[in-house]
């Protein structure tokens, strides 16, 4: 893995492209994970609470609802990048059970050296496939999914089938949730194909756009 540092910015080259941290120059220990020049995730290291996504803050909401404050969850993450989410539920949740699936081994081990989290037994990175992770994991075994995983600019074909959907309301606890960062554009016609087939197998759905 070919890797240079430029001052506080790294540079490597990752499985899924290259791969930079930049540091945020308006907060200091905050860094931007950026894939082939997309940014991809935002750490805050000394506050894992602050979320300078818009998407992120919103699905940071949705967990923030789906317990009583405080109360741990059992989360199940596909895709992981620079482990936003699992960091702040980790900050805000103390002893809820996280298990993150990120394809990109090479992006993992980047991530884990030069922007580590706090070393905790309930928080797993696996490296692997999402819809392979979801096969391997048992019946009702969380209170929430959330799913971020990207090729580029589109969601991998396999993660948004319905039998895809069908696979997560089976690991899904009774009033379970799932949570999908959907990338589109006007009209609009692949969010509403996902909602669709996210109704197609789950009672309820909300769309925010």
């Amino acid at each position: 893995m070919g890797r240079r540092r430029d001052a506080d910015r790294v540079t490597a080259r990752v499985d899924t492209g290259e791969a930079e941290l930049v540091p945020d120059a308006d907060r200091p220990g905050s860094f931007t994970l950026l894939l082939d020049g997309a940014p991809q995730s935002h750490v805050d290291l000394a506050d894992p609470t602050h979320l300078e996504f818009e998407y992120v803050r919103r699905l940071a909401a949705a967990l923030d609802l789906i317990a009583p404050a405080g109360a741990p969850l059992r989360v199940l993450h596909l895709g992981g990048g620079a482990l936003t989410l699992p960091r702040y539920v980790q900050a805000t949740r103390p002893g809820s059970t996280q298990r993150v699936s990120e394809v990109d081994g090479a992006l993992v081990d980047l991530v884990r050296r030069e922007l580590p989290w706090p070393a905790d037994p309930r928080l797993r990175v696996r490296v692997a496939d999402a819809r392979a992770t979801l096969a391997s994991s048992r019946d009702a075994g969380y209170d929430v999914v959330v799913a971020d995983v990207f090729a580029g600019a589109r969601t991998p074909a396999h993660l948004t089938s319905v039998e895809y959907a069908t696979e997560v309301a089976r690991v899904l606890r009774a009033n379970g949730w799932y949570l999908a960062n959907v990338a589109d554009g006007p009209p609009l016609r692949y969010a509403r194909a996902q909602v669709a087939t996210v109704r197609a197998v789950l009672p309820r759905a909300c769309l925010i756009g």
